[in-house]
């Protein structure tokens, strides 16, 4: 299922939500853009209203497959690119893979993989773990334990997101999270630490100022990355478009406004 916004005449701005997230996580931040770009709010592999087969294959191949018909629905041959988190890293994968399809990519609270291997291993257990729990207790209680993490530390201050967040993660289905906790995890994706300085268009690096793994994270991308901007946004943590939109609104706009004109003069 996709959501838009915005007039097709426009660029087409594709936005990947994250884990347990919908089409519906990147709303508040689109609308904000709509009047500009064509804002094309996809729900991801296994998410809400795009359930995948529980006996199929799913990988970041799969998903890169999956994008590019989307595009061909949209008549889209090179877009504006943002993904969250799970959605960053699929929004990565498809432009180290098709840079050719790309205008801009913004990335927040992304990563590009696990760079040892033994590392990958461990994740892949934790993340195998977790799918069990999921099928095991639901999703209600594998909720408590996952915003219980470091990770989203910051949600503790914001008791209304925090149960909002939850409210529209509940609606998923436990089966599907757990396909995609196991397919997609950090542990079977290739690292793409190396694709970093190949990559030639304007890249917008985001991470929240209390998400302290993310914000290292993402400076290590950016001094890999020529054409990339580096924007650390205060008062939240993981989940910056969600937390702080209107703070996250600015440099959006800005990085994909300036790239926008450049692209015209060219």
């Amino acid at each position: 299922m996709v959501n838009t916004l915005g007039s097709p005449q426009n660029p087409p701005l594709v936005f990947l939500h994250g884990f347990l997230g919908s089409r519906a996580s990147w709303r508040q931040v689109a609308c904000r853009l709509s009047r500009l770009y064509f804002c094309i709010l996809p729900d991801l592999p296994g998410h809400g209203e795009n359930p995948w087969p529980l006996e199929a294959s799913l990988d970041f191949e799969i998903v890169n497959d999956w994008l590019l018909r989307l595009l061909e629905t949209f008549s889209a041959p090179k877009i504006h690119l943002a993904g969250y988190s799970l959605g960053g890293r699929a929004a990565l994968n498809f432009a180290c893979r098709y840079p050719q399809r790309i205008l801009t990519l913004t990335l927040e609270s992304t990563s590009p993989g696990i760079p040892e291997a033994c590392e990958r291993a461990r994740r892949l257990e934790e993340d195998s773990a977790r799918a069990e729990l999921l099928l095991r207790e639901g999703l209600p209680a594998f909720l408590e334990s996952w915003y219980a993490m470091p990770l989203f530390a910051s949600l503790q201050a914001r008791p209304a997101l925090r149960a909002a967040l939850k409210k529209a993660a509940v609606q998923n289905d436990p089966r599907q999270m757990a396909k995609v906790i196991r397919a997609l995890s950090p542990g079977l994706q290739a690292p793409l630490w190396n694709c970093l300085p190949a990559l030639d268009f304007p890249v917008l690096l985001i991470a929240g100022e209390q998400d302290k793994k993310y914000v290292q994270v993402t400076r290590q991308m950016a001094a890999k990355m020529p054409t990339a901007h580096h924007v650390i946004v205060p008062g939240c943590g993981h989940n910056v478009h969600a937390e702080q939109p209107q703070i996250l609104i600015t440099p959006l706009r800005q990085h994909l406004d300036e790239n926008s004109a450049r692209q015209k003069l060219s």
